[in-house]
């Protein structure tokens, strides 16, 4: 007996429950966002509203942000959950080189997928990427207990179930008191991502390549941070700009970690010099 199975190849092909694990915006030469940790693509929605007018803007979705689903490697984190989604992404929507910039966690990832090396990338521009896992590749162990120190006590809090333990990573890298003015919709937001940032921690600490794997990078890049930042945030910042041969350091006065929103013009001056 034979079966009409067109219906089936259809429905799987139009699958409307495929996650879409990226915005898009304008035309021109291709630039890749991705967002940090407790954020969305909301994260880069002025500077797109700027870029777009003259560039294909793509706004990454983090898995289990944005209404994606959560990641399945909570067990055991590893970066290439988030490359293999950015890589198809840029595989489906461009055959240009990109400009690749990523924000906090953002920065992470975007920095592991520059030196992973499967994608064209023509410039790299990471506002205070968190990647703790430079402080034990250039040896400064100071700043790898002070981290240690700060991700222990917060998992500590995971576990007592601490209301709004969020807040203490928000605090941590925008300063003290920077959660407590927030908007209760938004601390109520990020509570249900508080898996997520943890297994982002991990990946911040775990993704990391020998000091010659830095050296060998050549892409431009730009390496942004804020004059009221984190010592942390700083520090990683200042390692990457000595390491990294083709790069260059600026500094925002009076910025803090959520520098992409708060000074979102000076941000948008550094993207297009």
């Amino acid at each position: 007996m034979h079966i009409n199975n067109s219906h089936i190849s259809t429905a799987t092909k139009f699958n409307i429950s495929t996650p879409c694990y990226y915005e898009q915006q304008g035309n021109g030469s291709p630039i890749v966002f991705i967002h940090g940790s407790y954020a969305t693509t909301s994260t880069w929605k002025k500077i797109v509203q700027q870029l777009a007018s003259t560039h294909h803007c793509i706004s990454i979705k983090l898995p289990g942000h944005g209404g994606m689903p959560d990641p399945d490697d909570f067990t055991a984190p590893n970066i290439d959950t988030e490359l293999k989604i950015i890589e198809s992404v840029i595989a489906e929507l461009t055959e240009q080189p990109i400009h690749l910039i990523g924000h906090s966690f953002g920065g992470v990832v975007a920095l592991a997928l520059a030196l992973k090396g499967a994608v064209a990338i023509q410039e790299l521009t990471l506002f205070e990427p968190v990647s703790t896992w430079v402080f034990e590749s250039v040896g400064d162990h100071a700043m790898t207990q002070q981290v240690n120190a700060f991700i222990q006590d917060y998992r500590q809090g995971i576990s007592n179930n601490t209301p709004y333990i969020c807040g203490k990573v928000i605090d941590f890298w925008g300063g003290e008191g920077a959660f407590e003015p927030l908007p209760d919709f938004i601390k109520d937001g990020m509570v249900p991502l508080t898996a997520n940032n943890n297994r982002h921690w991990t990946l911040c600490e775990n993704t990391e390549h020998p000091r010659t794997s830095l050296n060998l990078l050549t892409i431009p890049t730009k390496l942004v941070c804020g004059s009221a930042s984190n010592p942390v945030a700083q520090a990683i910042v200042d390692h990457l700009s000595h390491e990294l041969p083709n790069s260059k350091q600026y500094t925002i006065p009076g910025a803090s970690h959520f520098l992409v929103t708060s000074h979102a013009i000076e941000c948008l001056d550094i993207i297009s010099e």
